[in-house]
């Protein structure tokens, strides 16, 4: 498993291996949430980065961020304070702001009725 983790950060540094990074910032971003319909929005901004240049990776409960343009860097890996349907996930990209949304996944949809005796 070790390997595994040290091959895809090799790749991922050869990927960005012509340019060198000087700065990481860290990018604004707003999250928002509706309890009552489960949907969940995330504003990232990225001023002056190209759509090509964006690695958005998600998980049920994390997401991570990778936006080059070039010298710097914007990276943000972050918690979602519950788990998320990631069939749901829909993102759109314009004028340097990405925004993320879906649906919060029912923290009861996998349980299991039990009958009483």
């Amino acid at each position: 498993m070790t390997e595994s983790i040290v091959e895809k950060k090799s790749e991922a540094i050869q990927e960005n291996a012509d340019q060198e990074i000087r700065y990481r910032i860290r990018p604004r971003r707003y999250f928002n949430f509706d309890a009552e319909d489960k949907e969940w929005t995330l504003e990232i901004h990225l001023p002056g980065v190209e759509k090509s240049e964006i690695k958005l990776r998600i998980l049920p409960n994390l997401y991570d961020l990778k936006a080059y343009r070039g010298e710097v860097m914007y990276s943000l890996t972050q918690y979602f304070p519950w788990n998320i349907e990631t069939e749901s996930i829909k993102a759109d990209y314009e004028n340097g702001l990405l925004i993320v949304s879906g649906k919060i996944r029912d923290r009861m949809a996998d349980a299991i009725p039990i009958k009483l005796e």
